[in-house]
């Protein structure tokens, strides 16, 4: 029998649970080596982002930190009036037109002629440390910062200088950004000018209530006086109002703002700026104080009512000042009132009356109340002549209709995207047929469900019909049905991005009636709707409209230069010349709207009515070669306008005033454009085979085929290329077109009862379209094919 030798195994098993026990250990060991290692990852991490975003805020601040103050307090205390300029036709040089006045009641005072408890009450309220700090005081930031963390705002931490900053800049944003550029704008500011100077622009400055900027306009209103000779109790009463304008005015709550002067006194003799008897007087004074009020200004001067162009200037010249500058629209204003600035511009004068005289005599025919929005414009965009309003004007920068109503454009809105856009986009020709029928899908109803439509003025569908005579009639649902296959979505993108639209809303871009017939959830402006016409007579482009060329400084610096603006290409100038031609026909064969009203002999008229449910709008927006001109009448509060046929008429009276004397001139179109006879029926050119043609506007490339007979009133579906013929018993023109009552549609549709233009009458007999037999003409035998073409014109 083999012995065990028992040590070996002892020995062997203890040796066993060291290797365990060491394994054990080196497990942990590893645990935590690989924990440090993440740790220490992590740390990193953390280390290189702080490090990063240190860098990073070093930079911002950094570039805050630098940046120019854009204050200039020599500018202010200077308070130059700025004047306007117009061009003499005659001697094609400038001349003034007018000087720009401030709607503010402002008047500067110089620092030794504002006395000193004036001083003295203001730094004593709104910084007693005004004389120790160099901009900022940092004692007040904290205390502000402590009181915004517990919920309190009693503590303010601006100082009289960083307050001066925010009423120059009107800066009022409320993020760090802007308090972070504030402090440093203080501190720039402080190594700039004196306290004195400081002292002086924000008494000359600041809101002291009921519209008076500066201690001394204060000072007439409240007390019929001048500042140096207000008593310490005036001056008290006057200091504690811009704290809370509101709040504090006397004229409104007398007994706060007594509340508020009081406290101003005690800060005062607190702070040992006025001694004990002139406190205790101060105080007797305040007990029994008066206030004078509007009815005891001594100037009562009657203010010079400048006309409706030199408001859209005004405003036109402020926004732009605010985005050149990076300021407030108020800081533009004040601007445009202190710094002596030279606008140049671009009002026609003798336009710009006649426009405002026929406007305002649209209401001499028993009707009263009727509103007028007109703007004249270049096709560079220049506004040659704008009016707001029917009414006479009695004040300045009022409500102007013209650029501030965002109107409903019923039909007019149609040459402006839908139509164009198809054309631009492959989907129709001069002649193409287009449906008209009803969408099954419309609009959602108020049950939630699908709504077909729209409805036309006439009442009926007529299947399909050629575009020029759909532009005529002014069919809904041709329009409707064009907008379905380009998409709202692509129309919206196009008036917004490329065509100076501003005033829709994002609805109109998902809904196949706003654009396409007019019925927004936004709106227009007539001024947008000139703007929008310019395509058509300068190759498709669009141009910002502007009403002035250039503006200087004091030191004739230009500072803003309108001169050479490149334009956006809205379509391309074949789209352009394709849709003027189309409004042309629209004009020279009109019978079924008003737009025969707007022609004048001798010139190539263009254009396109538009009216709104009930006629609550009455639209005309068309051209000449030489312009663009939109017209709107209407009523501020809607309801029916009784005689459609004044916005054409007033386009016709308007444009042959400026085209009067001036040398006859064509629209420029590409030397390629080709006249060729096409069928009326097919949309096709015309061929042996046709009977009912016209004269068409056609690119090469860009011609549908030859007609082959066909004349069932085909059109294409561009969602399977082929043709749809409609047995809807179609009669080119049919007597139902012509009824006495005809309207237009267009605008919010009502199914019950669509829109008509009240009062429309037929053009007369001789303007009639006539049917013209093309010649006879067999196609080329390469483009022979059978009687359903493959290639088809696009609906």
């Amino acid at each position: 029998m083999k012995e065990t030798d028992i040590s070996k195994l002892t020995k062997k098993k203890t040796s066993g649970n060291n290797d365990i026990e060491i394994d054990k250990k080196g497990a942990v060991k590893n645990v935590f080596s690989g924990l440090w290692k993440m740790i220490f990852t992590i740390f990193m991490v953390f280390v290189f982002a702080f490090v990063a975003v240190g860098i990073s805020l070093s930079i911002y601040i950094f570039g805050i930190a630098t940046e120019p103050t854009g204050i200039d307090l020599y500018d202010i205390s200077l308070n130059l009036t700025s004047h306007i300029y117009v061009k003499d036709e005659k001697t094609d040089k400038y001349k003034e037109y007018q000087a720009l006045y401030d709607r503010e009641n402002r008047v500067w005072v110089d620092y030794k002629d504002i006395p000193q408890h004036m001083k003295d009450a203001m730094v004593a309220i709104e910084d007693k440390r005004f004389y120790d700090h160099s901009g900022v005081d940092w004692q007040r930031t904290g205390g502000a910062v402590l009181s915004l963390v517990s919920g309190s705002n009693s503590y303010g931490g601006s100082t009289i200088t960083q307050q001066l900053i925010k009423n120059i800049t009107d800066d009022n944003q409320v993020s760090l950004t802007r308090k972070l550029r504030e402090i440093f704008r203080a501190l720039n500011v402080e190594n700039e000018y004196t306290k004195d100077e400081i002292l002086e622009a924000y008494l000359n400055v600041v809101n002291f209530g009921n519209n008076c900027q500066g201690c001394q306009s204060a000072a007439q209103l409240y007390f019929g006086k001048d500042i140096q000779d207000c008593s310490i109790a005036e001056c008290a009463a006057i200091a504690g109002i811009t704290q809370n304008p509101s709040k504090w005015n006397p004229l409104i709550y007398p007994e706060n703002n007594k509340l508020r002067r009081e406290i101003v006194l005690k800060e005062m003799y607190d702070q040992g700026k006025i001694t004990k008897e002139e406190y205790d007087k101060a105080l007797k004074e305040s007990e029994k104080m008066k206030f004078k009020g509007y009815n005891q200004k001594k100037e009562e001067e009657e203010t010079q009512v400048q006309n409706w162009y030199i408001d859209e200037l005004f405003f036109d010249l402020r926004d732009d000042l605010a985005k050149e500058f990076d300021i407030s629209t108020d800081a533009a204003e004040r601007m445009i009132y202190t710094q002596g600035l030279k606008v140049y511009s671009a009002m026609d004068t003798d336009m710009q009356k006649y426009v405002e005289k026929v406007g305002r005599e649209i209401n001499t025919d028993g009707i009263y109340g009727l509103q007028t929005a007109i703007t004249l414009m270049d096709y560079d965009g220049r506004v040659i002549a704008s009016t707001g309003s029917s009414a006479k004007k009695e004040g300045n920068l009022e409500f102007d209709r013209a650029t501030m109503s965002s109107l409903q454009p019923g039909s007019s809105i149609k040459p402006v995207v839908v139509y164009p856009y198809a054309i631009e986009h492959g989907y129709l020709t001069y002649g193409s047929r287009v449906k008209d029928e009803p969408l099954e899908n419309y609009k959602v109803g108020a049950d939630g469900y699908p709504v077909e439509g729209p409805t036309n003025w006439y009442n009926s569908y007529k299947g399909s019909m050629s575009l020029p005579d759909a532009i005529e009639i002014s069919s809904n649902a041709t329009a409707a049905q064009v907008m379905d296959q380009i998409t709202p979505q692509s129309a919206y993108k196009q008036v917004t991005q490329l065509m100076g639209f501003k005033h829709l809303d994002e609805k109109d871009g998902q809904e196949v009636g706003a654009l396409s017939i007019g019925g927004m959830t936004g709106g227009v402006t007539a001024r947008e709707m000139a703007a929008a016409y310019q395509y058509l007579g300068n190759g498709g482009q669009y141009y910002e409209p502007y009403t002035y060329y250039y503006v200087t400084d004091n030191d004739d610096k230009i500072i803003i230069d309108k001169r050479d603006k490149l334009p956006i290409q809205a379509y391309s100038d074949e789209t352009a010349a394709i849709m003027n031609r189309e409004l042309n026909f629209n004009i020279t064969n009109s019978r079924n709207t008003q737009a025969f009203n707007a022609k004048i002999d001798g010139w190539d008229i263009i254009g396109k009515t538009g009216t709104t449910n009930d006629d609550k709008d009455s639209w005309f927006c068309g051209a000449s070669p030489y312009a663009t001109l939109a017209v709107w009448t209407g009523f501020d509060t809607p309801a029916t306008n009784p005689d459609t046929s004044i916005s054409p008429k007033l386009f016709q009276k308007i444009m042959s005033k400026y085209l009067k004397g001036k040398p006859k001139k064509e629209y420029n179109f590409p030397a390629d454009m080709e006249e060729i006879y096409y069928c009326v029926d097919s949309g096709l050119l015309a061929s042996s085979y046709c009977s009912n043609t016209r004269i068409g506007y056609f690119f090469k490339d860009k011609k549908p085929d030859y007609c082959y007979g066909d004349h069932s009133g085909a059109v294409y579906d561009n969602n399977d290329d082929t043709y749809n013929n409609y047995n809807s018993n179609y009669n080119y023109y049919d007597q139902t077109y012509e009824a006495t009552t005809a309207g237009e549609g267009g605008g919010v549709e009502n199914d019950t009862t669509p829109s008509q233009e009240n009062g429309e009458t037929q053009a007369p007999a001789e303007t009639q379209a006539p049917e013209t037999q093309a010649p006879v003409t067999e196609a080329p035998a390469e483009t022979q094919a059978p009687a359903a073409p493959t290639t088809a014109v696009v609906e």
